[in-house]
């Protein structure tokens, strides 16, 4: 007749198949986790790369802006600068008259 296990080894026996299976269920764990950090590796790309083409975006149309502006400001000066010039012609357009009447 076969000898019954005794005691210890048969808590052995129970202790070594339950740290085999936490020992499986981590090594799946840690497998799930690695590709939940790659794919928050490749997130983290894509939202930079959205990042830096937002930020892109955001100082071309800056930068249209203030080109639009300065045109707009130099076109104010040009007519301003025009109207200064025909006030000033006409002015002495009316003086050369009226000293010529006179």
């Amino acid at each position: 007749m076969e000898k019954q296990p005794d005691k210890l080894e048969v808590l052995m026996d129970w202790f070594l198949g339950d740290a085999k299976e936490i020992n499986e269920t981590q090594k799946k764990m840690l497998e799930k986790q690695t590709a939940l950090l790659e794919r928050v590796d490749e997130l983290n790309k894509c939202i930079d790369s959205k990042i830096e083409k937002s930020i892109q975006d955001v100082i071309i149309r800056v930068s249209d802006s203030s080109n639009e502006t300065k045109f707009k400001i130099k076109r104010r000066r040009f007519i301003a600068i025009i109207l200064l010039c025909s006030v000033l012609s006409a002015l002495i357009g009316v003086e050369l008259t009226l000293f010529l009447i006179k």
